[in-house]
């Protein structure tokens, strides 16, 4: 059962670890006061994940005895364990991890819940939270991720590739395709390759967007749905078309922070099963 919000001041530690990236936010009771990107590390020790994060804190100028929750996603399995260590060591706090389990009381109607990537349970939690029941978010980072919340449940979404990882399985199978800056090109009718290529990753990603978003809507039977984009690529694509109703780059953060708050505290482990 989740707990009741708290009355005091809370300073909110949240770690958001992608793919690609990790994201690393500090809140000031609702208010996110520092924020972090940093390349994830596929195989990492809770020592390296401390070393780190130390320097953040330090920068932040936050002591870690201030820091009165600590919240964790993460979509790599193998990086819990550490990142629950080094947080639990550094910061003297438990680690709230979201999962189906531990989402607030947010009802999953996925076949699996488990299954389900605590990203994209913590995009609708933080919508929740906002006292939004039905809206999609489209999460733009290495997959773009679809998640439709409908009558304040997760109803599931679908799953595309992100915009690097087309281009990158596209110039990994195409001999003379190689690899290009992502930019907009000035028009659909490219007259160069690396044009052409920019034009398809972009402009198709657009038109699948469109389409996707059309079909949730009409499965939903409801028009004026909300569209909210996050993401590393979500800027970008949020200025470009009409269909985004609010680009939030921290949505993410936001629904860490809340089951950091109001989730399900868990005993911590000893050391030595923590450890990697």
């Amino acid at each position: 059962m989740a707990c009741d919000k708290q009355q005091t001041s809370s300073i909110i530690f949240v770690v958001d670890v992608g793919n690609t990236h990790t994201v690393l936010g500090i809140f000031r009771d609702e208010k996110l006061v520092h924020h972090w990107r940093l390349t994830t590390r596929k195989e990492t020790t809770s020592d390296e994940v401390i070393n780190r994060i130390s320097g953040l804190l330090r920068f932040s100028e936050i002591p870690a005895k201030d820091i009165t929750h600590v919240g964790l996603s993460t979509v790599v399995p193998a990086l819990e364990r550490p990142w629950v260590k080094a947080l639990q060591t550094l910061l003297h706090r438990n680690v709230l991890v979201v999962n189906a389990k531990n989402c607030n009381g947010l009802p999953i109607a996925y076949q699996n819940p488990a299954a389900a990537g605590s990203d994209r349970l913590c995009n609708v939690i933080a919508l929740r939270a906002r006292g939004i029941d039905n809206a999609i978010v489209v999460d733009m980072g290495t997959a773009t991720t679809f998640d439709v919340l409908k009558d304040g449940a997760f109803v599931g979404g679908c799953i595309i590739p992100g915009i690097n990882a087309a281009l990158d399985a596209l110039t990994e199978k195409a001999a003379r395709l190689l690899p290009v800056t992502i930019e907009w090109p000035s028009k659909v009718i490219a007259d160069n390759t690396d044009d052409a290529l920019r034009a398809g990753l972009l402009f198709g990603f657009m038109a699948e967007l469109e389409v996707l978003i059309a079909k949730f809507k009409s499965e939903l039977g409801k028009e004026n749905v909300p569209v909210f984009a996050t993401g590393g690529w979500g800027k970008m694509i949020a200025k470009r078309t009409s269909l985004i109703d609010k680009y939030d780059p921290f949505l993410t953060l936001h629904g860490v922070r809340e089951v950091a708050l109001y989730g399900v505290s868990c005993v911590a482990e000893e050391d030595s099963d923590l450890e990697e």
